[in-house]
């Protein structure tokens, strides 16, 4: 059973997400952005069990990206805390090796906002294309979080898959 935080939090995701996308996007290199709705895509050469575990195991995702990770729950309901407690948040679906959504969050933001960010695991060949969305950030934070998607996971995991 999800606890009802987790819940009250999925809830309010899920309606901040049906509200749609209006704004114009910021176009580039890290994707598509808009006051809404980021969308990635990155591929790699690793099957997706890899990169399924260096994103949801404690261990892998700390070496990946050299930064504390206090709390990694590989259970759905259960909470997260990375990068030095700058980013917490709580997973909402754990489909191994093919999906991961979370509620996220940065500290600096208001109390309880949270953002929706998905991970789909797409088999690509014998590697793996990661089909990225974070939608219901506050106003203002799209084209700093695409950057940060970048800099954060996508070159990281990368070097820690030894595609660099």
């Amino acid at each position: 059973m999800i606890p009802l935080e987790a819940r009250r939090v999925g809830c309010l995701l899920v309606a901040a997400v049906l509200g749609g996308c209006t704004t114009p996007g910021v176009a580039g290199e890290n994707g598509r952005c808009t006051a809404e709705a980021i969308h990635q895509e990155v591929v790699y050469a690793a099957p997706p069990q890899a990169i399924y575990a260096a994103l949801t195991d404690r261990e892998q995702f700390a070496h990946l990206t050299g930064r504390a990770v206090a709390e990694l729950s590989r259970e759905p309901g259960g909470s997260f805390s990375l990068f030095d407690g700058i980013i917490v948040g709580r997973q909402i679906e754990l489909v191994p090796d093919r999906r991961i959504v979370e509620a996220w969050r940065e500290r600096t933001w208001p109390e309880g906002v949270y953002s929706l960010v998905k991970f789909e695991l797409v088999p690509e060949g014998t590697g793996t294309r990661i089909v990225f969305d974070h939608t219901g950030y506050p106003d203002g934070a799209g084209e700093h979080l695409a950057i940060g998607w970048g800099e954060n996971y996508w070159e990281p995991l990368r070097k820690f898959l030894g595609e660099d």
